[in-house]
């Protein structure tokens, strides 16, 4: 119906029932209110030659009419703007392959957002559907769309990154059957991705999906003279960047909290920041790592060491001839 869809059409056939139940209500008079009346007993053996039964207002059968229409046409699912299916689309089984690795964690609220859409709309259509990680290979289960709605609460990146055993298993699970694929990648390069494209490509199309902002990974600190270095590196020229980066510690009573804050700078079109902190030895000894804010995955973590710690040492000596 123009810009709204439903997710159960067939429902609406309960909207040509209104013009029944409005005959109904209006047959029936409203329930009568009981009241003690002392006096009643005067009206006794009192005859009424017109006796007209009480009907429910208009405004009142109106006000029911509407309100049960609202309920049938909720339980048909409206959809604003719904994606109109061209001949091409296909009723095939739909696979959703993510790699669930440390890179794809940055934007795994966006990627629910996704597999709930597409869920919803292989759902409206009648699709099984399967979700399969790279970072857990295994058989793909097609199953309702709706189940798997169900689960994707349960369904979460991991802290590694699908080695090439780990993408040979998944390409061996794959089924024979033709089905399509929806590839949700972390758009980091590997060697084993060509083989399992490949395979997928045989079975049906194909869809790769990768996340629009560059990765940024954090190296390990480095110190000399003094000074913490950090270095980080992103996956793609772009413009000029600026990324804060915290030194997370402890405090003096051994809790959590920020010890010290900077800012790295990737220049237009380079692919490389670096900057330096320079700390008391004191605050040096309670470092525990080193973070940039916003990024929100292991690859934007690094830890601290006892390189960075400048430990004291006292010599003891005792008297002579003792």
């Amino acid at each position: 119906l123009g810009p709204i869809g439903f997710a159960a059409p067939w429902l609406l056939w309960a909207l040509a029932a209104l013009p029944i139940l409005w005959l109904i209500l209006r047959a029936v008079p409203p329930a009568p209110i009981r009241r003690r009346f002392p006096g009643v007993a005067l009206l006794l053996g009192l005859t009424d030659d017109d006796t007209v039964s009480d009907r429910t207002p208009w405004w009142l059968l109106l006000l029911r009419m509407l309100a049960v229409a609202a309920v049938i046409i909720g339980l048909a699912g409206p959809v604003l703007n719904p994606e109109t299916r061209s001949d091409t689309d296909s009723d095939a089984p739909l696979l959703i392959l993510t790699d669930a690795s440390w890179a794809s964690a940055r934007d795994w609220p966006a990627t629910l957002k996704l597999l709930d859409r597409v869920l919803a709309e292989a759902g409206r259509d009648g699709r099984p559907t399967a979700i399969a990680r790279l970072t857990d290979p295994g058989a793909p289960v097609f199953q309702a769309a709706e189940t798997w709605r169900s689960r994707l609460s349960g369904i979460a990146p991991q802290p590694w990154e699908p080695t090439d055993a780990m993408t040979e298993a998944a390409r061996a699970a794959l089924p024979d059957s033709d089905f399509e694929t929806l590839w949700i990648s972390d758009g980091l390069a590997r060697d084993s991705r060509a083989a399992l494209l490949d395979t997928l490509k045989s079975r049906g199309p194909v869809t790769v999906v990768e996340g629009g902002r560059p990765l940024v990974v954090l190296g390990p600190p480095e110190i000399e003279a003094g000074q913490i270095t950090l270095h980080a590196t992103r996956q793609r020229p772009g413009t000029e960047t600026r990324l804060p980066v915290i030194a997370h510690g402890s405090d003096p009573a051994g809790n959590p909290a920020e010890l010290a804050r900077l800012t790295l700078v990737f220049p237009e079109g380079g692919l490389e920041a670096s900057g330096t902190l320079n700390l008391p030895n004191e605050l040096r000894a309670r470092l525990t790592r080193f973070e940039i804010a916003g990024q929100g995955h292991a690859g934007a973590v690094t830890l601290a060491d006892d390189r960075l710690s400048r430990r004291e040492v006292a010599l003891i000596e005792g008297r002579s001839g003792r």
